[in-house]
């Protein structure tokens, strides 16, 4: 049962990995100059999900594999509690609701 559940997270965590990067290839033609070199444009994707210089459709993508990764972690921390490393299973959730939290931030900049 944890080896599923582990490769089944595994597997969800490269899906979102390369949606991300497909989302973030296709969105670098929309960002501003200024983020035109590669550190500055990794920053600027990171508040892409509420920006509407940028299509929905690439939104979207953002959206779905941040969605994945979560369920990638939650997955891993499934397995972590079931192995008995409940420490460790806790930490993989606080990066889920770091995630949330992440979003709602940027949700909540995008409607002021």
């Amino acid at each position: 049962m944890k080896s599923c559940v582990a490769l089944f997270g595994g597997a969800l965590l490269l899906v979102s990995a390369w949606m991300f990067e497909r989302a973030y290839q296709d969105a670098r033609k929309y960002f501003p100059l200024q983020f035109a070199d590669e550190l500055s444009a990794r920053y600027f994707m990171q508040c892409a999900l509420f920006n509407p210089a940028i299509p929905w459709e690439i939104r979207r993508r953002v959206a779905v594999a941040s969605a994945l990764w979560m369920v990638a972690f939650a997955a891993f921390a499934a397995v972590a509690h079931l192995s008995g490393y409940p420490i460790i299973a806790v930490l993989l959730l606080l990066a889920c609701g770091f995630v949330v939290a992440n979003i709602i931030w940027q949700w909540r900049g995008a409607r002021q």
